[in-house]
This record gives structure tokens, C-alpha cells and sequence, in this order.
């Protein structure tokens, strides 16, 4: 008599479909959106007024940029916390510990910024350069997922999602990759962006 299986997890995010479709269209939107407001009459329902080619996208200034905001951020994610949370009960009745410290590292980024301001850092040449940083952010973003689609392979089952294939919290001894790239590199970063829009504006017209 063959085994029976037990039941399987139901699939997310519509399955294997669904997951090509948010792999593709999340970046396509993106890219989308810069264009759009690029061009002059910044038209959301419509193509784009141009296709950049290569050099427009490949910068290495903006590879660099991006690498160290990266390891600014993950240097930040290792200071020490004033406090430390449990996450759920995992399958192994183990529970994992994160520190809770993005505002201490939202608050340490805007000094450093504000000091790189005073040293005659170009805070509003950043738009400009927000094609190609969104380039090489989706360039290391699937080779970041390749990477822990491949740790998941050797991964025990206890830390696997349910539905199987990847690990439920990614991560190397105590650095959380989920929960570090959820929230620091990307909400930081938009507050960053925002202000450099902002002096971008008061350079242009005089006034924010």
C-alpha cells in the first residue's frame, strides 16, 4: 500500500502564476512610475514617453551608492538595542530574538546625513540618479532572492514556510534577512529620497 501524504499548505500570493506576475510586474511598475515622472506631461495611463537604454540604467556611482547604503543600514541593524523582542513559537517550539532598534537607526542615519549636508554633501543631485539606483536595487534584489531560495535548499524543515520551498525567516547566526530588508534599506531610504526631492524643489524654485 503507498504512503498517503499528509495535506499540503494552500499556495500564496495565487501560486507559481502569481509569484512570476509579482516578479515581474512589481519592478515593471516601478520603472513605470520613473519614467512617467520624468517626462513632461507625467502621464500615469499610458507607455512611457521613452525606453532608456543601458548607459541611462547601468551606473557604477549608483552600485556603490546602493552597496554602501546597504552596509550603512546592516551596521546600523548590529548596534546594540534597548530592547530585544521574541518573534511567533516556530515548529520546533524555538522562538527567534530581534532588536528593535530602526528608529535609533532612522535618527543616526539623519545625522549622518545632516553632517554630510554641512561637509557639502549634493543631497539634491540624488533624484536624478533614482533610474539607476532603482536598476541596481532590483539587480541585487533577484540575486538576494536566488541566494535564499538556495539557502532554503539545505535548510532544515523546521525552518521552512509552511507551504515548503523557502525558509519562514532567512537568516545568518543572529542577522535576520526578512526583517532587515523589509524595513530598514527601503523605509529609511524613502525618507532620504523625500528629502532630497525636497532640496531638489528649493533648489529649482527658491523655496521647498
Amino acid at each position: 500500500m503507498a504512503p498517503t501524504q499528509g495535506p499540503r499548505a494552500p499556495l500564496e500570493f495565487g501560486g507559481p502564476l502569481g509569484a512570476a506576475a509579482l516578479l515581474l510586474l512589481l519592478p515593471a511598475t516601478m520603472f513605470h512610475l520613473l519614467l512617467a515622472a520624468r517626462s513632461g506631461p507625467a502621464r500615469l495611463l499610458g507607455p512611457p514617453a521613452y525606453l532608456p537604454g543601458l548607459e541611462a540604467l547601468w551606473s557604477p556611482r549608483a552600485l556603490l551608492l546602493w552597496l554602501a547604503w546597504l552596509g550603512l543600514q546592516a551596521a546600523l541593524y548590529l548596534l546594540p538595542a534597548r530592547k530585544v523582542a521574541e518573534g511567533q513559537e516556530l515548529k520546533d517550539e524555538s522562538r527567534l530574538r530581534y532588536p528593535i532598534n530602526g528608529f535609533q537607526a532612522l535618527v543616526l542615519t539623519a545625522l549622518l546625513v545632516g553632517l554630510g549636508m554641512s561637509a557639502g554633501l549634493p543631497l539634491g543631485a540624488l533624484p536624478e540618479m533614482l533610474l539607476p539606483l532603482a536598476f541596481v536595487a532590483t539587480l541585487t534584489a533577484f540575486i538576494f532572492s536566488l541566494f535564499l531560495y538556495m539557502k532554503a535548499q539545505v535548510a532544515p524543515v523546521s525552518a521552512l514556510a509552511p507551504g515548503g520551498n523557502s525558509e519562514l525567516n532567512p537568516r545568518i547566526c543572529f542577522f535576520d534577512f526578512k526583517y532587515f530588508c523589509e524595513l530598514r534599506p527601503g523605509l529609511i531610504g524613502w525618507v532620504l529620497i523625500n528629502m532630497a526631492l525636497l532640496m531638489k524643489e528649493a533648489e529649482l524654485r527658491g523655496s521647498p
